[in-house]
């Protein structure tokens, strides 16, 4: 329920498949694929998604305002609500990711807003009868967190579904820029109507975008492929899906690399709202200013992510991304050491340079994924990938608490800083730098690098 700056997925191009491989993707037709603005399932998810996405943001800086401003929370609070998000992913994504393959995908991603919405609406009338407190939001962020790996999974399964995969880079993109587009304007809005009507009343604005994106998605005209027929046991798929991501070459670094940068981030970003709200002191406007900073980043980062695979190769652009991302980390550290006008500047370049770099690299790896897994385990793959990335993030979450309590606020921001640039290192020594186009490689095949 707090904006996490390292949150997203995505990847390129291809060589020639062997045909009658039924575990590799191949392409649909070799005709000129259908603009995907004509494409009305895809667009529907798009709209839905965008809608989605200016409602949450708004609600998004709302529940920090919340927890450090109305409800006094404490650093271990904070770090407690941050973490309450990621428990979800730890203990749900691997039985849900399989559950997802076998039934609509469609129907989990409406059900799935229908229950983000109920909750976002309690928080205004819990505050109304004067009962909200820090153990509702703690609770209502794992609800949330929990609906939302329903959402996730369906939504990271049904899009190549949706598109050909010519357009899968295009389509994620496209996904990434529209929606973060709406989120731009979204926090500096929510912080303006933070000073003007009071903050628990912004989570309305996420009920409104879940519900409507609910609607949109309904108009999704049905599954493609229908939901997978299935024989064995849930436990047998799950050992499956881990044993494809954790044993291929190009998908296992990247999910490592992920994994480290989402638990140092999480040690510093967990201390963000108290940063800038308490630190520095800083309103609600300007704090909602700074994470628009970070949503205008995502949007070119976003759009601009094809051209880093053009212009670099699929391989090199992965480890290229993630560096960008990382470097402004360092940035709140200006908090310590420069006046407040300069450290807010500083921060807000800091936002812009690390969400771009972070969506990215999250559209460049995303779409090298899927291009890599056959479609019957693209729901068991993410939930592999993000019960270890997301998972671990309330590790990073509650050692920030109880660092910035004991250590200092600044020591928490340089942990996260240091230790995210480790997943640089893994991504360098990984067969990925050393290529520049991504080769397929089938299901259960080793990786054997061309001499």
């Amino acid at each position: 329920m707090t904006h996490d700056p390292h949150k997203a997925s995505a990847a390129e191009d291809e060589p020639l498949i062997p045909p009658g491989d039924a575990d590799v993707p191949t392409p649909l037709t070799t005709a000129t694929p259908a603009s995907l603005w004509r494409n009305r399932p895809y667009m529907a998810l798009l709209t839905g998604e965008t809608v989605q996405g200016f409602g949450v943001e708004i609600a998004q800086v709302a529940i920090p305002i919340i927890a450090v401003t109305y409800l006094v929370a404490s650093e271990v609070e904070i770090g407690i609500l941050n973490a309450a998000e990621g428990v979800a992913f730890l203990l749900l994504s691997l039985p849900v990711g399989a559950y997802v393959d076998r039934v609509s995908r469609r129907r989990i991603m409406v059900w799935a807003n229908v229950v983000r919405a109920l909750v976002m609406a309690a928080i205004p009338i819990l505050w109304l009868t004067d009962t909200l407190e820090m153990s509702w939001l703690m609770v209502g962020a794992f609800l949330i967190s929990a609906a939302a790996v329903f959402f996730d999974m369906a939504y990271m399964s049904i899009v190549p579904s949706l598109v050909e995969e010519d357009q899968l880079d295009v389509a994620n993109s496209r996904l990434q820029t529209t929606a973060w587009t709406a989120r731009a304007a979204g926090p500096g809005l929510g912080g303006l109507l933070a000073r003007v009507i009071s903050a628990p009343f912004l989570p309305i604005a996420a009920t409104v975008g879940y519900l409507a994106s609910g609607v949109a998605i309904w108009r999704i005209p049905a599954d493609e492929p229908p939901p997978r027929e299935h024989e064995s046991r849930i436990i047998d798929e799950i050992k499956e899906g881990m044993r494809f991501v954790f044993h291929h070459p190009f998908i296992r670094p990247v999910v490592v690399s992920t994994a480290v940068s989402n638990l140092f981030s999480n040690v510093g970003y967990t201390m963000f709202s108290i940063l800038l709200l308490r630190y520095l002191g800083l309103g609600p406007g300007v704090y909602g200013l700074l994470l628009t900073a970070g949503s205008i980043g995502a949007i070119v980062g976003a759009f601009t992510a094809p051209k880093f695979t053009k212009a670099f190769g699929e391989g090199h652009a992965i480890p290229i991304t993630y560096l960008v991302s990382s470097v402004p980390m360092f940035f709140p550290l200006a908090a310590f050491v420069a006046p407040v006008p300069v450290a807010t500047v500083l921060i807000a370049i800091g936002m812009f340079l690390g969400m771009f770099g972070v969506v990215a690299f999250n559209v460049v790896q995303v779409s090298m994924r899927q291009r890599q897994c056959p479609p019957r385990l693209l729901g068991r793959m993410t939930a592999s990938i993000r019960t270890v990335i997301w998972g671990i993030g309330p590790v990073g979450a509650l050692a920030s608490g109880f660092i910035a309590t004991h250590l200092g606020l600044a020591t928490a921001f340089w942990i996260g800083a240091v230790g995210n640039l480790a997943g640089v290192i893994i991504l360098m020594v990984s067969p990925l730098w050393r290529m520049g186009r991504v080769p397929v490689v089938p299901s259960g095949e080793p990786y054997v690098p061309q001499p």
